[in-house]
Order: C-alpha cells, then structure tokens, then sequence
C-alpha cells in the first residue's frame, strides 16, 4: 500500500512522535511511506530510518517571500502546493495526520477534486481546543472544521472522548469516526526506563524520605504546570518533596517566578528538554499531569509504562480514560490547585501496584495501534478498488 501522510513538518511534540513511529511502523511491516512537509527542518527529523521519504512541498511562485511568512501562512498556503500533489501522485490512501493539518489537506483535497481515500488522524479535543477558545482564529478554525471534516473518508480518533465530543459539534455518521489508541508503548521505550537519569535528585544516593515528582510537556498554559507548582507548595508544608518540570516553552520565566514568590524555588527544577525523560520517569516517586485538555496525554500514558504513579486532572479528553476513570491513578478537578495537593500526599501514602500500572499502559502498544490504522486503511483501500 502506497500511503502518503502529510503534516507542518518533523518538529518538537507528542502527536508529531507518535505519528513518526507509526510511520516507520507501517514501512517495518511492508508499506510505501511519503512525509510531506511545509518545513523538513526539526528536532525529530534526526530520529527517522531513512526508510521513509520526505517530501518538501514546493511554494512555487511565493519562494521569494516564503522565509518570511509565520508557520500559520505557510500552512495555509501550502494548499496550492498539496493540491497540485493529490493530482499528480500515485498513491493509494493520504492521512492527515496532525491537528495542525487538517484544514489545509481538505481544502487540498477539493481544489484537486480528489478521489483518493483521505483519513483524518483527530487527536485533540474539538470542543476544547477550538470551539470554545477565547481566540478568534481558533474559533475561525472550529467553523471551517465543521464544513470540511465531513469530507474525510474517515476520522481516527486517539480517544472515545475524543471521538464522542466531535460526534457531538459536528454532523458526521458515526461510523466513519473509529478509535484507535497512539502508539506510545514501543520496545525503544521501555529500553529508555532501564536507563539511570542524569539528575542528582534522581540517582542512587539521593535522600529516599525525599520523594520526587515529575512533570513534562511544553511550557505553556496548556499544561497547567502552575496548577502543579502551587499544590506542591502546599503539600510541602506537610511533607519535604521536590519536582522537577521536563520541557521547554515561553512559559518557563513565569513558572519560575511562581516558584520564587512561592518561596519553593529550590525544591523546582526545570532542565528543559531532556534527551530520555522516560528514565525520569522510572525513578520517580510520582508523575503529576494538568493540563485543561488532552485528546489522549501520551506522557500519562509513558509514566504508567514505567509503573511511576500518576496524579492526574480530569480535564476534557482522555485523561480519565487512560487512568480507567480512578483505577489506575488519581483524578482531580479542573483548577482546584487545594484538591491537587491533597491528590499528591493521598498518591505518595498509597501502595501501587506497579506491575498493574504497566499492564494498562501495554493497551496503549505500538503493536494495537498498527493494527487498528492498517484495518482502517485496508477497508478505505478495498472499497477503492471494488
């Protein structure tokens, strides 16, 4: 099967690491993979076999201009470019196959009157992320998603509450949208866990009444890295602890400043992006999540994997669904920072099962996913060609 996939390009994040390991999965297993990018440039380009090709769409006639357009123009304009591609290109499905994307491939796909089979991977919140953003350009984006994500052949979504909420904003039949779990445990990451972090809180000779909490994803609002930083202030009034935040962003001199009037700014670290944050993971006595909403939280997902447990708010998404709606770790409300504090003393007096933990996060497997994408793929492909 020839697939072509296509999003902004192999840049920093979860979803775009999820979807390069499908990738590479679907050429393991004897598949014809194409990228196409807006920008072939990014961290995670370094990390791909060679065995799948990357194509660059080409800007045409806005060449001279293109390295001074935001990356919002450049996506929105590359329409024209992957128009002239689902031409011109011998291929048997397209996957669209980030958020980002969306927009850009259906316009594509109906200025080139395209008959190819077109999959659209959702792995965010409709609701959520769009329909209720306080941004106008999101809001723009919810009104052309609503016209355009009927177009897809099928929807594959990285939750059920994923899959429930856009059945919900937007009119599409229910069988087109299917549930597929994100491949997030691979036998790369559990080969990561075994490696021994590079962080003296972490290493064989730290205080072990002294536990540790860990955190990751980008520095923005989002994440609710904030919601984190205050329930640990509060909870160290009843005992010592430390947390340490992996990842990068424009929100990092806020939370730092938080830390500081906060009186705790030597009980936080933030090292930035770490090459093996699953390793801090597999040390640590405690993951903690916040964010407002997730389609499906992959670093939730690579704690359990780990058997760290996880501390977790209950936000629109898959959150919940992850964590078997309280079976395998702690729930807590949207922004209630004193709820989360005590969320995190309840999690560091508890007992857990780790081997529990690591069982509910194998549903999340590179394997499952592989075949939940190929049956989609091969049913689209062979309605195709009856």
């Amino acid at each position: 099967m020839k697939i072509s996939a296509f999003i902004y390009g192999p840049t920093w994040g979860g979803a775009t690491r999820r979807l390069l390991t499908l990738l590479e999965e679907f050429v393991r297993v004897g598949h014809q993979v194409e990228l196409l990018v807006v920008d072939k440039k990014g961290p995670l380009k370094k990390g791909l076999s060679g065995k799948i090709r990357v194509k660059a769409l080409d800007p045409g006639l806005l060449k001279p201009i293109w390295p001074f357009l935001s990356r919002r123009a450049r996506m929105s304009l590359c329409k024209f470019a992957l128009a002239g591609y689902f031409r011109q290109a011998s291929m048997d499905l397209f996957l669209s196959a980030a958020n980002h994307a969306h927009i850009t491939a259906l316009s594509a796909k109906v200025l080139a009157h395209s008959q190819t089979p077109f999959v659209l991977r959702l792995s965010s919140h409709v609701t959520a992320s769009l329909k209720k953003s306080r941004k106008l350009s999101k809001r723009v984006r919810f009104l052309q998603a609503k016209r355009l994500y009927p177009l897809a052949d099928r929807i594959v979504a990285v939750s059920k509450a994923v899959a429930e909420d856009l059945e919900q904003v937007i009119d599409i039949p229910k069988e087109r949208v299917k549930v597929v779990y994100n491949p997030v445990v691979t036998p790369r990451l559990l080969e990561m866990a075994s490696k021994a972090p590079d962080h003296p809180w972490l290493c064989d000779e730290r205080e072990r009444d002294v536990p540790v909490l860990v955190a990751a994803g980008r520095l923005r609002r989002q994440k609710g890295f904030s919601t984190i930083i205050e329930a640990v202030s509060m909870a160290s009034s009843r005992r010592k602890m430390r947390l340490i935040i992996l990842g990068e962003g424009k929100d990092r001199e806020r939370l730092k400043v938080l830390a500081r009037n906060l009186g705790i700014l030597d009980l936080v670290d933030m090292p930035g992006f770490v090459p093996n944050p699953i390793s801090y993971m597999a040390r640590a006595d405690l993951f903690c999540h916040a964010s407002s909403f997730e389609g499906l939280p992959g670093v939730v997902i690579e704690a359990l994997a780990t058997g760290c447990p996880v501390v977790c708010t209950d936000s629109p998404g898959g959150a919940a669904e992850i964590l078997g709606h309280g079976r395998f770790g702690i729930l807590v409300p949207l922004n209630d920072t004193k709820a989360y504090s005590r969320a995190i003393i309840k999690a560091l007096e508890t007992r857990w099962d780790s081997e529990k933990l690591k069982e509910r996060a194998r549903d999340f497997s590179l394997d499952k996913a592989v075949a939940g994408y190929l049956k989609v793929f091969e049913e689209l492909v062979g309605k195709k060609n009856v």
